[in-house]
């Protein structure tokens, strides 16, 4: 229905012709994995942007669940679940070069190579992490009052 009436609520000259379109959004998902559902009131859910360089090193490595195996001699030969584990899922997000993503992707799933094993992978999240939350921090430190006044007037936005 929506695609028939869509076009009827926009300038004929738009774009789209008034075509609705699909946003798709993926979700992260919560640090103990699939299951369960990221919540401020559960500080070991989520990373927040106020955390500490440590607090994030204790939440990746005694909260974040794994898709690892439980032995290193099953993980060598069975590889990891990057389906689950949630280490792997994050650093889809936050990683920025896909040719090394896909590396630690084939490595973890098969057991070998250089991030073989979650520790390795974990270790690379908190890096990643770190230096985002700490470029957030330092951005965070500069705003005064006055900043927040400045862009809290009415003021004209539109020239």
């Amino acid at each position: 229905m929506t695609r028939d009436v869509a076009h009827r609520l926009v300038p004929k000259d738009h774009p789209t012709g008034g075509k609705p379109s699909l946003i798709h959004s993926k979700f992260f998902p919560p640090l103990q994995g699939s299951q369960g559902k990221m919540s401020s009131s559960d500080t070991n859910s989520a990373i927040f942007l106020t955390d500490t360089k440590e607090e994030i090193r204790e939440k990746i490595t005694t909260q974040a669940f794994s898709g690892g195996q439980e032995t290193s001699k099953l993980q060598r030969e069975l590889g990891a679940n990057l389906e689950t584990d949630v280490s792997y899922q994050w650093l889809t997000f936050f990683l920025e070069d896909d040719e090394l993503l896909k590396s630690i992707g084939d490595d973890y799933s098969t057991g070998s190579g250089e991030f073989w094993a979650t520790g390795k992978v974990k270790a690379k999240l908190i890096s990643e992490l770190n230096v985002l939350v700490e470029g957030h921090q330092a951005r965070r430190a500069l705003v005064t009052d006055d900043v927040v006044k400045e862009f809290m007037c009415e003021r004209n936005i539109i020239d």
